[in-house]
């Protein structure tokens, strides 16, 4: 009977414990969209409230690049339910950049870059470059971690980069006119707040042509091969942040293989790479 009476009691006061959300605010966000913060925190209004859904809700907000710091503060109502409000601090988003260089000729060289990292207040990173190093290149990206779903969204890139390489031969160093021409696309997916995935590949079409120094006839003075680019990326991040202030860890392992289209070129290439950062 004691058994009895200690479980009722039990459950008695976890029912009495457990409150109900009834509300959910944003607050302070200016650019960033409301419907966007509530499409991808976890906390739902309805559900009882749990205090690891809203730590990790507020770290997975200061990790996007529109965010500089956010926070949670729940509101007890009068009938026992509470409201949970969210309240962040944004980042200037639109970013410019500017790089000055000399050419392998010493010649002037530039590259000019502006990115918006708030796009449509989603956090839809959006921008392109442009880059005149004796040739003109141009380079668009678009990246939607939230494009789809809470979880999932995409990446779109375009590349068309044109430089002057040296290619060094048996008789001597040649001048040569490099062009990379490619299309990337990458499905976005995240299962948890530390582990995120990317997956994908890029079509790109390399062509070369000799403009000057010394030559060889084993070596052709003009070639275009196609090749496809098969990439797989999973970041592990368990940083935290206040401000400016960093702490945690963060690895990403980058799987790619590369399959060309004419033998003169290497047909296989495998890059495993792993980036780590810890306490910062």
């Amino acid at each position: 009977m004691k058994i009895i009476a200690a479980c009722f009691l039990f459950f008695t006061c976890g029912t009495a414990v457990a409150q109900e959300i009834s509300e959910i605010f944003i607050e302070k966000n200016k650019k960033t969209k409301t419907a966007f913060i509530k499409k991808i925190s976890k906390v739902r209004e309805g559900q009882l409230l749990d205090s690891l859904t809203l730590q990790n809700d507020i770290a997975r907000l200061k990790r996007l690049p529109a965010i500089a710091h956010a926070y949670y503060e729940v509101i007890e109502n009068m009938d026992g339910s509470v409201n949970v409000v969210y309240g962040v601090d944004e980042n200037f988003t639109i970013i410019p950049s500017a790089n000055v260089y000399t050419t392998n000729n010493d010649e002037f060289a530039y590259k000019l870059g502006l990115y918006e990292f708030n796009g449509l207040g989603q956090n839809i990173i959006v921008g392109g470059y442009y880059q005149r190093d004796i040739y003109n290149s141009v380079g668009v990206n678009l990246r939607a971690p939230y494009l789809f779903s809470s979880q999932m969204g995409l990446a779109v890139n375009y590349q068309n980069l044109t430089t002057q390489e040296p290619v060094f031969l048996e008789t001597g160093e040649a001048q040569y006119k490099y062009n990379n021409t490619s299309y990337e696309v990458l499905g976005l997916y995240e299962f948890t707040l530390n582990h995120k995935v990317a997956l994908g590949g890029s079509y790109f079409t390399e062509m070369y042509n000799y403009k000057s120094g010394a030559t060889n006839p084993d070596v052709p003075q003009t070639l275009e091969v196609d090749k496809i680019l098969y990439k797989l990326l999973y970041e592990y991040n368990t940083v935290d942040t206040f401000y400016q202030y960093i702490e945690g860890f963060k690895s990403l392992f980058n799987f790619q293989y590369v399959q060309s289209s004419d033998a003169t070129l290497p047909i296989l290439l495998l890059d495993i790479m792993i980036l780590s950062i810890t306490n910062v």
